[in-house]
């Protein structure tokens, strides 16, 4: 059960990134023009958000299709250990929307399907509701970002508990815990030469999880048996990422991931298998993609997320696409 709830854990934290799932930030200031009067088309980066709220009476409209497979766990001396794979199927909807010309509101409704060792089930995530504000527009200086700050509500919607043990975890969508985000983002344009440029993306972040009532088979680990509750860790991430347009419409980017999660606590009965508590853990990936813009407002990502080393955390292979209108 262990293995299966350090999956859930990676898998849970995929599906609620809150790392701005709208991506672009034309809506808010257009880009510079390059010499020949047309401006760059970005859909990307596969992971990072924008540091540029949509303005009012705009809107972006996101869906993500992802297939993930865990493959191992990294130990906590940072060693890969081969486990049974886990699979899973994800789509999520990000819809954003303009309040204001300095304020946008996003929300992330995901949907899974998880599979491993013969037994499977459809799952509902965990909701995360956001709000971005403007602090520094992006185009206020020429070689300083803009800056956003993100506030995201995750709400637990999510199953997390209770699970049946013949499942093996496959059944467990959501955390239980209402999560609280801030990330501060900063996301810079700048024009290289000709019809090319290059758009630079930096995301810190911190999450506080609220401590959650746990019973029997749940997210945290436990057994049968189990009733406490637990005080999950806090979590801080920071990503840089980056697109070069090689074309109009063809465009490379990449995102660079670190995360890290502070050891939980729990005070209860713990059952039996499993105890009800997380090592701290941290991990390190990439999301190299490609992008194929079709106009200013409409284009595909598609590329794969994978990890390069941690501790205490998943190993895993993911291959993620996305397509995006924004008007």
């Amino acid at each position: 059960m262990k293995m299966a709830r350090n999956n859930i854990l990676y898998y849970f934290a995929f599906l609620s990134l809150p790392f701005g799932l709208h991506a672009g930030g034309e809506v808010l200031e257009p880009p510079p023009p390059t010499i020949q009067g047309e401006a760059p088309w970005f859909t990307g980066p596969l992971i990072a958000p924008t540091a540029a709220v949509v303005r009012a009476g705009h809107y972006i409209i996101q869906p993500y299709f992802a297939f993930n497979t865990r493959t191992g766990l990294y130990d906590p001396h940072w060693k890969n250990i081969s486990t049974p794979h886990f699979f899973s199927y994800s789509t999520s909807l990000d819809l954003t929307f303009g309040l204001t010309d300095w304020m946008d509101l996003e929300i992330t409704p995901a949907v899974g399907y998880n599979c491993t060792e013969g037994q499977s089930a459809y799952t509902f995530s965990d909701l995360p509701l956001s709000l971005g504000f403007q602090l520094l527009p992006t185009d206020r200086f020429k070689y300083f970002p803009g800056i956003e700050l993100q506030i995201i509500e995750t709400f637990p919607t999510g199953k997390y508990q209770k699970s049946n043990p013949k499942k093996l975890g496959t059944n467990i969508g959501g955390t239980g815990s209402f999560a609280t985000t801030a990330n501060l983002n900063f996301y810079k344009l700048y024009h290289l030469k000709k019809a090319h440029f290059l758009s630079m993306t930096a995301s810190f972040g911190v999450t506080y999880f609220a401590p959650v009532h746990v019973r029997g088979i749940n997210f945290y680990g436990g057994g049968p048996g189990c009733a406490g509750k637990v005080y999950p860790g806090n979590g801080y991430s920071a990503i840089v990422s980056f697109e070069f347009n090689l074309t109009q419409n063809w465009v490379l980017a990449l995102d660079n991931v670190y995360t890290h999660l502070d050891k939980d606590r729990f005070r209860g009965t713990p059952g039996t298998d499993s105890p009800v508590v997380r090592p701290s853990s941290e991990s390190l990936s990439f999301a190299p993609a490609i992008e194929y813009n079709f106009s200013p407002n409409w284009g595909i990502i598609a590329g794969a997320w994978v990890s390069a080393t941690g501790r205490n955390t998943a190993v895993f292979r993911n291959a993620i696409v996305s397509f995006e209108y924004q008007y």
